[in-house]
């Protein structure tokens, strides 16, 4: 149900058409909040109406007469859906939202209005760090995650002349685009273009930076400015691209406690890319979710992840829903056979990850079978895949050994015997 403000409509008239069409209304309580008269006002039809469901976001006095309703207390979420008090206001907006019938406003002229009411539920940007819960703000038609979307389809474009095709950072990680994507011999013209401020191409150079130098040493903080402006433009993509960098990072930090730090960090940053839709930031988010890193761990929760990067034809998801099958995690778990055959499907498909864990497979004898001259061809090609090229490389030799070593010792060839 849209609500623009029409020509010659003014705010107050609009919000108070809007409040009494709703079924339920969510106020944010922050600092500037509960200073706010317009908040108050709106705030007292929804509480009039019996239909409030109040939060709070930092520690604040609510005012009268709304500190007598009990407040969800989201201050310590930090974006965790599992968190008690964010599941209490999804279970109380949905209740509200399923009523059919909804007291009606007190006053009769705008009961009438609410005879031709229609289900509209306004959601508050819960657990982020600043909120101005103003309703007249809400009425914008523009949601922010579908405009950056928008945006970034629209700017994708750009990414051709470096060889990156769209979709293509739905599908792999940066530093696979960087590494075999990325056409080197464009650097100077992807500075160029990442100096002009297009969020999309600054993405690209965020990764092919973190990933990509000409002398192949890293340059995590050269490629920090280019990383951070595009994610303060909104670009979707980015965030998986900064989670990979703050992992990586996390490996020279001075403390356990600031590495810790950087592995939240970085699992917040999958988070944002998930929560946009990037198929690789819902593969990244999805093992964090499985593993609890950073995160309580939700197995469930990373099955409807893997199943939307798998739908977005990204070849990881079926290594990582082959993967959590094969392990018995979920309730839809499929049978061993079926889920080992999944993964290899992805490591035909070129995921690296996925040639790595069959080959591991194979060369312990996966179903009673050894298979070392398989494994070693996977070895080889995860190798050259920036992922996982260290680990694969390191057991290419081994694996050679151990092709020789079977080699020798197979039995001699019986001669025919001699008439």
């Amino acid at each position: 149900m849209g609500h623009r403000l029409e020509t010659g409509e003014t705010f107050d008239e609009k919000i108070q058409s809007v409040l009494v069409q709703v079924k339920c209304v969510i106020v944010v309580w922050s600092k500037e909040s509960v200073k706010s008269q317009w908040v108050r006002a709106e705030k007292s039809i929804g509480r009039e109406r019996g239909i409030l469901v109040p939060v709070m976001i930092r520690p604040e006095t609510i005012p009268v007469p709304f500190n007598l309703l009990h407040t969800a207390d989201l201050i310590s979420r930090n974006g965790d859906r599992g968190h008690p008090g964010y599941r209490q206001v999804v279970k109380q907006v949905k209740q509200l939202a399923g009523k059919s019938h909804v007291k009606p406003p007190p006053n009769r002229v705008m009961r009438c209005g609410w005879q031709a009411a229609l289900t509209f539920a306004i959601v508050g940007a819960l657990g982020v760090a600043q909120v101005t819960f103003r309703l007249r703000d809400l009425l914008r038609p523009v949601d922010p995650v579908v405009e950056a979307r928008r945006e970034h389809t629209g700017s994708l474009a750009k990414r051709a002349a470096f060889g990156v095709r769209p979709g293509e950072f739905d599908k792999f990680s940066g530093r696979r685009i960087a590494r075999q994507i990325f056409k080197p011999d464009t650097r100077d013209q992807l500075n160029a273009e990442a100096a002009k401020g297009d969020p999309s191409v600054l993405t690209l150079k965020c990764a092919v930076e973190s990933w990509a130098t000409p002398d192949g040493i890293r340059d995590w903080e050269g490629a920090r400015p280019a990383c951070d402006k595009a994610a303060g433009a909104g670009e979707p993509d980015v965030h998986a691209c900064l989670g990979q960098l703050r992992i990586a990072t996390a490996v020279y930090a001075p403390s356990d406690e600031e590495r810790a730090g950087m592995e939240t960090s970085a699992t917040g940053e999958f988070r944002k890319a998930a929560d946009m839709g990037v198929g690789w930031g819902e593969i990244e988010y999805g093992w964090r979710l499985r593993s609890g890193e950073g995160v309580a761990a939700d197995s469930a929760a990373a099955e409807t992840l893997f199943n939307s990067a798998q739908a977005k034809g990204t070849p990881a998801a079926d290594q990582a829903l082959g993967r959590l099958y094969f392990s018995n995690e979920v309730a839809s778990a499929m049978n061993p056979d079926e889920a080992f055959a999944l993964v290899r499907e992805a490591a035909e498909a070129g995921d690296a990850g996925a040639q790595f864990f069959v080959a591991e497979k194979l060369v312990e004898g996966w179903n009673f079978t050894t298979d070392y001259e398989a494994a070693l061809a996977y070895y080889k090609t995860a190798a050259d895949e920036g992922d996982v090229s260290w680990r694969a490389a390191r057991f290419i030799e081994d694996t050679e050994r151990r092709i020789a070593d079977a080699k020798t010792a197979e039995p001699a060839p019986v001669a025919p015997a001699a008439n």
